[in-house]
């Protein structure tokens, strides 16, 4: 049976310009996660609060089997320069990631399921999430709540101004790094700068540091994928004092996690050594924001084979250094995150990713949505053996 998906891309086009027009940050998602909820109620959709603030979870369909989709919900601090018609009323808040057509998508693909939900012989749990954007994973905190409890396997898409409009891209294995957001905070002891001996400059053991976790990472590496980028480094308050606290915030991006742990052991060796040497203190603030993006091949090429049989164009993209709280999910269970393209050079949605002018062209909404619902009847008939 072949489905015309028009009706639900149409009620998707009037969801994504509402929630465009309120972008929110994080976890304060008050407007977003009520439109949510009224269009669950209108599909006569039940729901749960109950995974974390920000957040809503429903579930539609039968069986054992559980497949989990996600959206993420929340939008970015950038001053919105698009020009679009239903451009953000809130100011210093744009959905410059596209996390609200996300949130429209995956609204379009529940009134789909709750429409044949009789059909189904598996059950689909819609993750609607708060805060990918934020460096608390709102991710993280529903996977720490329970939500992938007796899922199977997950499934999300991101939009992409560089894969054309009606595109979709698909990559099997390593896809996106995972993040370790560091900060290491080196503390010493201020003095006039005629007097340097009776201080303790934190700047200089700030400096050194720099210099040998450069060294370390690229030892450690063994050839590992990597990015290690030193993003602000500040410390002082004059010319005229020795600086007491010095600060390094680093990005690092990897997708071994012995690799990460190696790094870790090095960091705080190399900076306690210094600290010691100077007779000052360090402290080293390491967290994973989110583990790397693996898409399981079974899954991408279910998803590429489904969308190749309605027609749309699947091309195979390689692995990014960038990451995505995606990753938190398949800590519990396999998954794929895959891309829709949006790129459309007469309506002007070639901006990149976070940019004030980001744009999308509406009808790549579309592309997502079959691409979603042609998966889950291919995952049906698959339930139904």
């Amino acid at each position: 049976m072949m489905y015309s998906y028009d009706k639900y891309y149409e009620r998707a086009i009037g969801l994504y310009r509402k929630l465009h027009q309120i972008p929110e940050i994080g976890f304060e998602l008050e407007k977003t996660v009520e439109t949510v909820k009224s269009e669950l109620e209108d599909c006569g959709i039940g729901y749960t609060e109950k995974y974390g603030k920000g957040s809503i979870v429903a579930e539609i369909g039968n069986g054992d089997k559980c497949i989990a989709l996600r959206a993420d919900m929340d939008a970015l601090p950038i001053e919105e320069k698009s020009g679009l018609d239903f451009s953000s009323a809130h100011k210093g808040a744009m959905h410059a990631c596209g996390h609200d057509s996300h949130t429209a998508i995956l609204l379009a693909v529940a009134r789909f399921l709750k429409e044949n939900e009789s059909k189904l012989d598996f059950r689909a749990r819609l993750i609607f999430q708060p805060s990918e954007e934020c460096a608390v994973s709102g991710a993280e905190m529903m996977v720490k709540n329970g939500v992938m409890d007796r899922v199977d396997h997950i499934v999300a898409a991101h939009c992409d101004p560089s894969i054309r409009s009606a595109e979709l891209g698909v990559c099997e294995g390593d896809y996106m790094a995972a993040c370790v957001p560091m900060r290491i905070t080196f503390l010493g002891l201020s003095s006039h700068a005629t007097v340097p001996q009776m201080g303790i400059d934190a700047i200089a053991m700030a400096n050194k540091a720099y210099n040998e976790l450069k060294e370390a990472v690229v030892r450690e590496a063994h050839g590992a994928k990597y990015i290690w980028s030193v993003g602000r480094f500040e410390g002082g308050i004059a010319h005229n004092v020795i600086c007491d606290r010095c600060e390094m915030d680093i990005s690092f991006r990897f997708y071994d996690m012995d690799f990460a742990a190696r790094m870790e052991k090095e960091a705080q060796r190399i900076c306690q050594g210094i600290a010691k040497e100077y007779g000052g203190d360090v402290v080293i603030d390491w967290h994973v924001s989110t583990g790397p993006v693996i898409n399981s091949g079974r899954i991408a090429n279910a998803l590429k084979s489904s969308a190749q049989g309605a027609g749309i164009k699947t091309n195979d993209i390689t692995a990014v250094m960038t990451s995505e709280d995606f990753g938190w999910y398949l800590t519990k269970a396999d998954g794929c995150l895959f891309r829709y393209g949006i790129c459309n050079e007469a309506f002007g949605s070639t901006n990149p990713l976070h940019s004030c002018n980001f744009k999308i062209y509406e009808p790549s909404m579309k592309t997502a949505i079959t691409a979603f619902c042609e998966y889950i009847l291919t995952i049906n008939k698959e339930y139904e053996k």
